[in-house]
């Protein structure tokens, strides 16, 4: 049976030189091997209001030595960006996630600090894994996704870290002591 969905959170990937990696990379290069590829994204917002997604809001500039999606103001400056995930909360996104936009190969979706908090909790509870915030976005996307899919559907989503070291924020942000 084929994959039917595969869905990919976005990590911090210093192999591949850039924040924002795409992984699961060898899976990623052939367009026949899934039906629907699709890249969870945070939504956040900027610090001037606005959504802070990046292909949403961004356009094609140079941060850091890089040509890619980004959020800058006319004159080309970088606007500030949150994410309850710290390691989303860049003002870009990597070359990779640019070019896989550009050929129309993934589709990029926002999820929100609340969605990705309820990910994090709904996975850490029900399958015992405590996913980073980054992942947790992916977990909330399939959270929406799975429901309007024949249960006979494949989906497959990766984790891109591990979530000890989110506890104390996810707490915090929960309003949770621990």
């Amino acid at each position: 049976q084929s994959v039917n969905s595969m869905i990919l959170s976005i990590g911090t990937s210093p192999a591949r030189g850039h924040p924002k990696a795409v992984p699961m990379h060898p899976m990623t290069r052939s367009p026949a091997l899934l039906a629907r590829l699709t890249t969870a994204y945070d939504a956040g917002f900027m610090v001037a209001g606005g959504v802070a997604a990046r292909f949403a809001g961004g356009s094609v500039g140079i941060l850091q030595g890089t040509k890619t999606y980004l959020l800058q103001d006319d004159d080309g400056q970088i606007k500030v960006t949150h994410s309850i995930s710290a390691g989303l909360d860049y003002s870009a996104v990597g070359p990779e996630h640019a070019y896989y936009h550009d050929n129309n190969r993934t589709e990029y979706t926002y999820i929100t600090d609340k969605e990705a908090l309820e990910g994090f909790k709904i996975l850490s509870e029900v399958e015992g894994i405590i996913p980073a915030l980054e992942s947790a976005h992916a977990i909330a996307y399939i959270m929406k996704l799975a429901p309007r899919l024949s249960k006979n559907k494949i989906i497959i989503v990766n984790l891109s870290g591990r979530g000890d070291k989110d506890v104390h924020q996810v707490a915090k942000a929960m309003g949770e002591e621990i």
